[in-house]
């Protein structure tokens, strides 16, 4: 094999492994454990949100029915939202860093040029056993 050859498969081999160790160290929907949650009405409604925007419970003190439904349903509105917002921020959080995507484009870019090389040698090898054949014996 060729060094050309050699340096596009080892250009390919670190593409992909980049884009491996990606997809590896992305949590699963399954594997995230973190939950949001927050308190609204003095402390006397709290929520817990879950992955995927699921809200997991609403506790709400029977001190705060007393408020009225318009006041009930101003301070569930605000504990929801916050309880969603506090998963994103710990999601987000969580999650592993990955490549920049200047990294990814350099390495992309790389292996474009390697595998233009490539494929005018190859073409040319191509184009040079074509001349062969087509002259005449003798």
């Amino acid at each position: 094999m060729t060094a050309d050859a050699d340096q596009f498969r080892q250009s390919m081999d670190d593409a992909l492994n980049t884009l491996r160790e990606l997809r590896a160290n992305r949590p699963a929907a399954s594997d995230v454990e973190a939950s949001g949650e927050a308190t609204a009405g003095d402390g006397l409604i709290a929520v817990v949100a879950a992955p995927g925007g699921r809200i997991q419970s609403i506790t709400v003190a029977p001190q705060v029915l007393r408020q009225g439904s318009d006041y009930l349903a101003e301070q569930l509105t605000i504990a929801v939202n916050a309880a969603l917002d506090d998963l994103q921020a710990r999601t987000v959080a969580d999650a592993p860093d990955p490549p920049g995507p200047a990294v990814l484009l350099d390495r992309l870019a790389d292996v474009q040029q390697q595998s233009v090389h490539q494929m005018q040698s190859f073409l040319s090898a191509l184009t040079s056993a074509q001349a062969r054949t087509a002259r005449p014996a003798g």
